[in-house]
């Protein structure tokens, strides 16, 4: 099972400054990434839930398991 990286720390779990920005290489740890609670994985996009996102509706938007089975039954509904 594939996970989705976290769009605001890339997957690292931690969130890294720099003094300069771009490649700058003096940079450090500034803690724990909010988004993703230092975990690296992406979270489902879809309003009150937590779970892990594992891949994307036709909107972009990064669904869990349940929230992307939901939609896709949604979707194909007569």
């Amino acid at each position: 099972m594939s996970f989705i990286p976290c769009i605001k720390c890339q997957g690292e779990g931690r969130i890294f400054k720099s003094t300069y920005g771009g490649n700058d290489p003096d940079v450090w740890d500034a803690g724990k990434c909010e988004a993703c609670d230092g975990s690296g994985n992406h979270t489902c996009d879809n309003r009150g839930c937590d779970e892990i996102a594992q891949g994307f509706n036709d909107d972009g938007e990064a669904l869990c398991q349940d929230c992307l089975m939901e939609w896709t039954m949604k979707a194909f509904e007569p």
